[in-house]
């Protein structure tokens, strides 16, 4: 037996029994099982470990090019003292920042001279005819206090970085 619709659209009978009847909707539990529930916990675990890991690398490589840009402005600023005053500053430290910190060799001094950047420490010294041709030696330490083991630095006897 075959059911006639307005429209002329024919539908066998088991259709009904299928869609509203005994294997359809009416008697199909609703909501998810135990297991399906734990599955999806599972992948929603495993994904947030591995945000949370490459979140961590991510913070970690921001801290150590904070520094990186802190000491090249530093050594920047320190030449730049140099070059207009005729003489190094006093060796010193800025940080943790934000802070700004001023250059001085006792004479002159250059107001807000260095900027660091939150957390990041820069220590710098001179030693005088310290290098092989008897030049004097300016090195510049940066340091991030949420990275531990780290620093970059500049030695100007080989005038060159490290730690980047």
């Amino acid at each position: 037996m075959i059911l006639q619709f307005k429209g002329g659209i024919n539908c066998p009978p088991f259709f009904f029994e299928y869609y509203y009847g005994e294997f359809g909707m009416e008697n199909k539990d609703k909501g998810f099982t135990l297991i399906e529930l734990l599955i999806i916990i599972a992948i929603i675990s495993i994904l947030s470990a591995i945000a949370l890991v490459n979140y961590s690398k991510i913070k970690q490589v921001v801290y150590k090019n904070a520094v990186r840009t802190d000491l090249k402005n530093s050594l920047t600023m320190i030449i730049g003292f140099n070059t207009t005053y005729g003489g190094w500053p006093s060796s010193g430290i800025c940080g943790p920042g934000p802070k700004t910190c001023n250059l001085s060799d006792g004479t002159h001094s250059l107001v807000n001279g260095i900027n660091v950047s939150r957390d990041v420490i820069i220590s710098w010294s001179i030693t005088y005819n310290a290098c092989p041709d008897k030049s004097d030696r300016l090195l510049i330490i940066g340091k991030h206090s949420k990275v531990n083991n780290w620093s970059a630095t500049f030695d100007s006897c080989n005038n060159k970085f490290s730690g980047f």
